[in-house]
């Protein structure tokens, strides 16, 4: 095997490796014995069939075989005889496929981890991170929200008209055209008035009837309705007014804190409301405070990094988004847009990651930072509390899917952070 390295950018190179023609002679007789021993062919028992016959039969399988068993064999061999030390996984060229009686070659493009020169890691200038004053109390906010989440629907006073914060429940018809339509009708569908919930100012005209009223009107449908027989058409209403409901908030007293929490009282339930909207800004707190930490320090200690690990990072986290948020479901023309989006929004954020990633090993080896097994059990033993899960079934999970290595690195970089942190330059903006 020959090996050749060609530099094609600060953090890439591109390797052309030569196999010679007995390796790949060796790689095609391999796989055509293999065949030979497994093959049914018409006209000769197992194991029987000259190697014409074979060939002819399955050449081309052969080649992709041999193919992937030449790359399987040589790539990271190469990779290893030229002393790269690789980030991410190789993009192959193959060129040609392989062919019995000649020589082989093909190329692999790889990114390399870049060479890091720490410029600046202390007294880095940070602007001291300011939440906004919220408008209304938030834990007042916390205890309406929860009064609104817990409030009864109670029958309206006969002869009231229906209003904005009233719940109607109606019978209707709608017809495209004088014809009725799959989905056009509904006997006690409940609307919220006001709350903008349907369309074409639909929930606007039970404004004002009264129970027992029967009401005609318009609607113009969405231009993106979901059926497309409907989409900017106008759509007549029948609708009937067969009940008027409104929202009976709770007192806000000892009782309700009992109905919505485990506290006795409501002094209690707000003290816990307090306290815990205090370590929610507390924490966002640090979040911003460490985040501007991280776009500091990456802004201080320039370095290459290589396109396509930024790329394979930012796929990773939008699949896993699509994953969390049922994307696959969507629709193509909603699918397309929203991932394009992301991408535009999330690349900076991914970016930032893959330096800090690159960066901390070099400052932890520099200033002797480092994770003891015993920080990696402690981190294990909050993974399983977190999870609800085994501390033993965990520490198997990551020792067998080698996740130890990556939440060591974890660590690392959160220990670096907080060392920066801990030596910059914090000041009020």
């Amino acid at each position: 095997m020959n090996v050749s390295v060609e530099e094609t950018g600060p953090v890439e190179r591109r390797l052309t490796i030569e196999i010679p023609t007995t390796e790949v002679d060796a790689a095609f007789d391999s796989f055509f014995r293999e065949v030979r021993r497994s093959a049914h062919i018409r006209g000769f028992r197992p194991g029987k069939a000259p190697r014409e016959v074979l060939e002819q039969q399955f050449g081309e399988r052969a080649s992709g075989e041999v193919l992937q068993r030449l790359v399987e064999r040589t790539l990271f061999k190469a990779i290893e005889d030229a002393s790269l030390d690789v980030l991410g996984e190789p993009r192959l060229d193959a060129g040609e496929l392989p062919k019995p009686g000649a020589r082989y070659a093909y190329k692999a493009n790889v990114d390399v981890r870049p060479a890091i020169e720490i410029a600046a890691v202390s007294g880095l200038a940070l602007k001291r991170p300011v939440l906004p004053v919220p408008e209304k109390d938030p834990v007042d906010a916390h205890l309406e929200d929860l009064r609104q989440r817990h409030a009864q629907l109670v029958e309206e006073e006969s002869g009231v008209a229906a209003a904005a914060g009233h719940v109607a429940v109606i019978n209707y018809l709608g017809k495209l055209e004088g014809e009725p339509f799959e989905g056009s009708s509904a006997r006690e569908s409940q609307i919220e008035l006001g709350a903008g919930r349907t369309f074409g100012g639909f929930e606007d005209q039970l404004v004002g009837l009264r129970v027992g009223a029967e009401h005609g009107f318009d609607v113009t449908m969405p231009e993106d309705h979901a059926d497309e027989k409907l989409r900017a058409k106008s759509v007549r209403f029948e609708v009937k007014l067969v009940a008027l409901k409104r929202r009976e908030l709770p007192q806000l007293d000892d009782e309700f804190a009992k109905d919505v929490s485990n506290f006795e009282t409501l002094a209690e339930l707000h003290g816990d409301l307090e306290r815990r909207i205090g370590e929610g800004r507390a924490a966002e707190l640090k979040r911003l405070e460490r985040a501007a930490l991280v776009e500091a320090l990456v802004a201080a200690n320039p370095f290459p990094v290589p396109p396509a690990l930024v790329e394979s990072q930012l796929r990773a986290r939008i699949q896993r988004m699509l994953q969390q948020f049922g994307g696959a479901k969507l629709d193509r023309d909603v699918l397309g847009p929203l991932v394009e989006r992301w991408q535009e929004e999330l690349r900076p954020q991914v970016e930032r990651e893959v330096r800090l990633a690159l960066l901390a090993p070099e400052i932890a080896k520099r200033e002797g930072i480092a994770v003891a097994d015993e920080e990696i059990d402690a981190q294990l033993a909050r993974i399983a509390e977190a999870s609800q899960r085994k501390l033993s079934e965990v520490k198997r999970e990551y020792r067998e899917h080698g996740l130890i290595d990556a939440l060591r690195a974890g660590l690392v970089e959160e220990k670096v952070v907080e060392f920066a942190l801990a030596a910059a330059n914090v000041s009020d903006g």
